[in-house]
């Protein structure tokens, strides 16, 4: 393990740390946003769920253009620009004093996020060669993820910056600082590999390509299941306490998102370790288990007091743990090494789902209540399995 993170590059480092501090930051605030635009704009639910899912699902579709375009003009030029756009987009959620403006920001944020995001995955494994660092970059990136996503949230409200409208320009101020790194960096490194198919491929080639990949297309859709069930850790958990009459949400909220990210931290690589010597698409089967397990646990467990919510947190945490680094190998195996910011890009169709999650969420609190929402969130995990197992059956190559 130590010996493949000596490996690491610069550019893997950049990654993984700008990871870590975007989080950090974005988890003091974007949870909550749900909650801003009740109190604040008077939404309800189910019109929360419409403004959120709009503004995902924009994003979800350029980003498979995006991967298409960090193949075919290069990773990191889309990600410069990408960050570009994410500082603006800070600076106008941090200032919006209209829905519409704050509708802007937001969707101005779902454009640039997998700019940023689905290139960087691929380049991280870009530049190296050897599988086993590959695996660990982007297992170390997932970390630094939850690292900040645990620390942001907690020491947020003990600074009073939690669930402030003014953090979205602090996180433009980190997006900057992440520009002029970028920069910096990739001026002094190049991918050991670059991608070969900007000549060859149009975009329609990209699509048949991928039309005619069984295994993948079964894992995005997949995916896209297992994201509206996930999806519902944030807006859907939120307005699920504000239903409930939770007291001080925000509080609750932040230990909530502070258990799920510290469970990571502390368990991943125990887990990694532990499912060492079995197939990544059997963990991701373990993973999204375990999620099914959590969401039984947040419908059949009180509120008050919140510790049997909390030990549900935990389990669907170990499951995520296990399953969302392994997506992340799954897509880098079965990618065509020529097409592989595309395979990535076209996974983010599976994003969609976090564009529904609170479509489906606020409709399902709002129309049915609480139980009903987790209950089929446990269905729906059971399912994710399931397609787990026949993609892996279909699969043409050793993933």
């Amino acid at each position: 393990m130590l010996t493949a993170v000596r490996q690491f590059n610069l550019t893997i480092w950049l990654v993984i740390l700008s990871t870590f501090a975007g989080r950090f930051v974005l988890f003091m605030i974007w949870p909550f946003l749900a909650i801003l635009l009740h109190r604040k704009f008077g939404l309800n639910e189910f019109e929360v769920g419409i403004f959120l899912a709009l503004a995902t699902a924009a994003g979800v579709v350029f980003g498979f253009y995006v991967g298409y375009l960090s193949d075919k003009l290069g990773r990191r030029k889309i990600m410069i620009a990408g960050l570009v756009l994410s500082i603006i987009s800070m600076i106008v959620l941090g200032t919006a004093d209209s829905l519409l403006m704050l509708f802007a920001g937001t969707l101005l944020q779902a454009l640039a996020r997998p700019m940023v995001e689905d290139p960087g995955r691929a380049l991280m494994t870009d530049m190296v060669q050897d599988r086993d660092v590959k695996d660990m970059a982007l297992h170390v990136r997932y970390f630094a993820l939850n690292v900040g996503a645990a620390t942001g949230p907690m020491l947020g409200a003990a600074a009073g910056l939690t669930g402030q409208q003014a953090t979205f320009l602090l996180l433009g101020a980190v997006y900057g600082l992440y520009l002029a790194a970028a920069a910096i960096v990739f001026n002094i490194e190049r991918p050991l590999q670059g991608s070969t198919m900007a000549a060859n491929f149009s975009l329609g080639d990209v699509v048949r390509v991928l039309r005619r990949d069984n295994a993948f297309m079964l894992f995005v859709f997949a995916g896209l299941i297992c994201s509206i069930a996930y999806g519902q850790i944030d807006a859907g958990l939120v307005q699920y306490l504000q239903q409930q009459s939770v007291v001080d949400i925000a509080t609750l909220y932040a230990f909530l998102i502070g258990t799920n990210a510290a469970t990571i931290v502390v368990f991943q690589f125990p887990l990694l370790k532990l499912t060492a010597g079995i197939s990544p698409f059997l963990r991701a089967m373990i993973g999204v288990t375990l999620f099914a397990a959590g969401f039984l646990g947040f419908g059949l467990t009180p509120v008050e007091p919140p510790f049997a919510l909390l030990v549900a947190m935990f389990i669907l945490s170990l499951g995520e743990a296990i399953l969302f680094p392994t997506m992340n190998i799954i897509i880098d195996r079965l990618a065509i090494p020529e097409m592989k910011g595309s395979y990535f890009g076209a996974f983010s169709f599976s994003v969609f789902g976090f564009a529904l999650a609170p479509l489906v969420g606020g409709s399902l609190l709002y129309w049915f209540g609480g139980l009903v929402l987790w209950l089929l969130m446990t269905f729906f995990s059971v399912l994710v399995a399931l397609l787990f197992f026949l993609a892996d059956r279909f699969s043409e190559r050793t993933v």
